[in-house]
């Protein structure tokens, strides 16, 4: 069996549990004129309770800053790939950024710049002509019918000569002394691999970046510190990350039909058993989308990637012989927002009983074990909020409103993902919907980083 057929067995699995429950919970009765509907919403109720404590926990642990490794004096050959398509807006300022790394020996660069064009259209391949001599590039074009990032990073692993590979997108900006610190952190037992720290340098383009940068500097960023510490899912983000070509190689490269590479590349190095570690004194500075039709976009593809890792690796989470801490973190990083998303909407969709004359009755948890969760998850986040930007009373308050208005997104993007998903299965096609990028920089932002 295929692990595409694989995938959309599991998915229709978890589906037809879901309808089950839903049906389940339900119990009609009729007397006369008068309707009733009993609903039970206490399984939603306690995936809601679990998922909270789970968010605590991991935003409590991850309140503790770590000591920050020093740079390594080591200078093991680094192949730095970075695949673009339609980057002309972004890709030269990136490239000179990388080409100034401090990561030389005896004063020669010890490592290589390799562009894997994936057939641009918009002037990116004139810009790489240009800056090829200049900054020592080697540029790569992607063979006639390759789709998709994953495909584009395949080719340049073709050429590339490192032991070690970094990876960047088309809108990175890092410090000189980012691969340094970066391969400091590849010391140890079974370490395939390390993250950098994601954070946006347009924050203050307008309200959606904005929030966007809370996300990152604050949330994702204790998650990664939290699982750092616990042993837990660090997972790859696809931007900013540095891999031992060994282990990159013994899971079998990337996949080109997954959708978001970096979570389908993390799952399958935690199952074969190499750790991913993330380093978060080295920053990779990106571009945070700014419209809200590029949020649904990008997102709705992060869904469906998810999505799509869940129904193909599910099987061997559950089954094969990851540790415990791994295996509840990465169903809850695979599933967990999906799964808060659609409680939250099956349990309006019960309300929408009442719109056709029922009378809906909802057997429900205790209240004071609803309000513990709800209070130990908002307790959490303003400590969250405390540890990276202080003591402000503004930003105690407009942290939480902000993130509380973000997370309406997931509304819209969680349906689209599942059809988007649903019609990916019937008709075979895949759309990567890549994320456009618009060439905001904000230098003062990127040298105020806590």
């Amino acid at each position: 069996m295929s692990p595409r057929t694989t995938r959309h067995l599991v998915l229709l699995l978890i589906a037809a549990l879901w309808v089950a429950m839903v049906v389940h919970s339900l119990d009609y009765i009729g007397r006369f004129v008068f309707h009733y509907v009993f609903v039970s919403v206490r399984w939603l109720q306690t995936l809601f309770i679990v998922l909270s404590i789970y968010s605590t926990v991991l935003l409590v642990v991850g309140l503790r800053r770590p000591a920050p490794r020093p740079p390594t004096a080591a200078r093991p050959f680094v192949s730095i790939l970075v695949p673009v398509k339609d980057e002309m807006a972004v890709i030269a300022d990136t490239l000179r950024c990388l080409a100034r790394l401090d990561y030389h020996r005896r004063g020669r660069r010890r490592f290589e710049l390799i562009v894997i064009d994936d057939r641009s259209t918009d002037g990116t391949a004139e810009v790489l002509e240009r800056l090829r001599p200049r900054l020592g590039l080697r540029v790569v074009r992607t063979p006639l019918g390759s789709v998709g990032k994953a495909a584009a990073l395949n080719a340049g692993l073709r050429v590339a000569r490192g032991r070690l590979l970094a990876f960047f997108d088309a809108d990175a900006r890092v410090a000189p002394d980012f691969l340094q610190r970066m391969v400091a952190c590849l010391d140890g037992p079974r370490v395939g691999g390390v993250q950098a720290r994601r954070l946006p340098y347009n924050a203050g383009q307008n309200l959606l970046t904005r929030m966007q940068a809370d996300e990152f500097g604050i949330f994702m960023t204790l998650f990664q510190r939290a699982r750092e510490r616990l042993r837990a899912f660090v997972a790859f983000a696809g931007n900013g990350l540095v891999l031992r070509r060994d282990a990159l190689e013994a899971v079998g490269g990337w996949h080109e039909d997954a959708l978001t590479e970096d979570i389908d590349l993390s799952v399958r190095f935690h199952l074969r058993g190499w750790r991913i570690r993330y380093c978060e004194e080295a920053v990779v500075w990106e571009e945070a989308v700014p419209t809200v039709r590029d949020l649904v976009r990008q997102r709705t593809r992060w869904f469906e990637g998810a999505m799509q890792a869940l129904g193909e690796h599910l099987p061997a989470i559950l089954f094969g012989r990851l540790p415990l801490q791994t295996r509840v973190d990465v169903l809850f990083f695979l599933a967990g927002s999906l799964v808060a998303t659609l409680a939250l909407l099956t349990t309006y969709a019960y309300g929408l009983l009442r719109l056709a004359g029922v009378v809906v009755l909802f057997l429900q948890v205790s209240p004071h074990l609803m309000a513990g969760a709800s209070g130990l998850c908002s307790l959490s986040l303003l400590g969250a909020v405390v540890e990276r930007l202080g003591w402000r009373p503004a930003q105690l308050v407009g942290v939480p409103l902000r993130f509380a208005l973000f997370s309406l997104h997931r509304f819209v993007v969680v349906p689209y993902a599942i059809a988007r998903y649903v019609r990916s299965a019937v008709t075979g096609r895949i759309d990567w919907a890549k994320t456009t990028h618009v060439g905001e920089v904000a230098t003062e932002r990127m040298a105020g980083v806590r």
